[in-house]
């Protein structure tokens, strides 16, 4: 399909055409579903997250006013991003439900380490700049996103990134340093 056909059949669609809605889905469904799929993994999750897409585009169709192809697939990439996203955060409470689930057997030096190693976590926090240690806390223990945090506080989502990594640095340095912990190679 030429970039001509697209903007034909984008105008088609913004006068609520469904032969251009038709034509623009059949054009572009097996490519966003494959794009989709390489990420995702599942057929079902997949067709999902095209079918919300196809949904989107036609709710949306009169602000459209990008390329369609650019479009569709951006809005596949957002989609498949925010969907991983959000399974990874039902995966980690799924674990934090089930470790809370687990009666304690005899645990008691587990305890006494557990609490060691979080009352100098405490400690690290503490000596960081009031900032970063407001977007650390923000994001590992909110669980809130870059964006999120920038604008609830009022600073670029770079600034958050930069003050977020310069505070994990500072605290796995600090917690090698006092708790005994080895500096893990996956966070260097």
């Amino acid at each position: 399909m030429l970039q001509l056909d697209d903007k034909i059949l984008l105008a088609k669609l913004k006068s609520g055409s469904d032969d251009a809605f038709e034509l623009i889905y059949h054009h572009y469904h097996k490519r966003l579903y494959s794009f989709a799929f390489k990420y995702l993994k599942s057929k079902e999750l997949s067709e999902d997250a095209v079918h919300d897409v196809f949904v989107k585009l036609w709710d949306n169709r009169f602000s459209v006013n990008s390329d369609i192809k650019n479009y569709l697939f951006s809005s596949v990439r957002n989609h498949v991003l925010n969907m991983i996203r959000n399974k990874k955060r039902k995966v980690l409470r799924h674990i934090q439900l089930e470790q809370q689930k687990i009666k304690p057997v005899n645990r008691t030096e587990e305890v006494i380490l557990y609490s060691e190693y979080r009352k100098i976590l405490l400690q690290a926090l503490a000596e960081l700049p009031e900032g970063k240690r407001e977007i650390f806390q923000m994001k590992s223990e909110k669980e809130m996103s870059n964006s999120e945090i920038a604008k609830e506080m009022g600073i670029t989502i770079n600034t958050v990134k930069s003050q977020y990594y310069h505070a994990s640095k500072f605290i796995r340095q600090y917690l090698n340093d006092h708790a005994d912990i080895p500096p893990q190679k996956a966070f260097k």
